[in-house]
């Protein structure tokens, strides 16, 4: 189990909660409904009635109810984040972080984890090895913003520095 400090436990329970996308978009649902099953597959909500109108507000407070920060960590984001990257990946992408850089999105295709878009089309440049993208798009916008329509990674997003800083530091 995670050991947090009391002041780390807050510190990503306020991310957590004010995250967006949901979950940092670790999931692989692309929406609301989906998502929810997909937490019901894995355990959790499972109260939850078939038919509901939850805001994710209190999708997050019933969450932190039942399993707290450090369940949120261990069993849905640090092995959602394992299963997309591999070791070597998130290697890479620390030493980026380290060095205030970005990963080229070369890196990104090379590694099978991007795929340029045109508008709703889905550019294969190379085999790409996971089966489903996360969140809304490929599995580096849960570490990266990347502006598709330049083709460039543009910044880190909020979840890169707390996996970074916060989160790997515990593993």
């Amino acid at each position: 189990m995670l050991e947090l400090t009391r002041e780390t436990r807050e510190k990503l329970r306020r991310y957590l909660i004010n995250a967006d996308p949901f979950l940092w978009g670790v999931l692989d649902s692309k929406n609301k409904k989906g998502r929810i099953q997909e937490l019901k597959s894995m355990g959790y909500l499972t109260h939850y009635p078939e038919k509901f109108n939850y805001n994710y507000s209190k999708i997050n407070q019933d969450l932190l109810v039942e399993v707290g920060v450090e369940g949120i960590l261990e069993n849905i984001i640090i092995p959602k984040v394992r299963a997309l990257f591999t070791p070597e990946v998130l290697e890479y992408f620390r030493r980026c972080w380290e060095q205030g850089q970005t990963p080229h999105v070369k890196y990104l295709r090379e590694q099978g984890l991007y795929k340029r878009r045109i508008g709703e089309r889905e550019i294969y440049e190379d085999s790409f090895r996971y089966e489903q993208p996360s969140g809304y798009k490929d599995p580096p916008f849960i570490f990266l913003q990347i502006h598709s329509q330049q083709n460039f990674v543009e910044r880190w997003t909020v979840f890169g520095g707390l996996w970074f800083e916060d989160i790997e530091p515990l593993l």
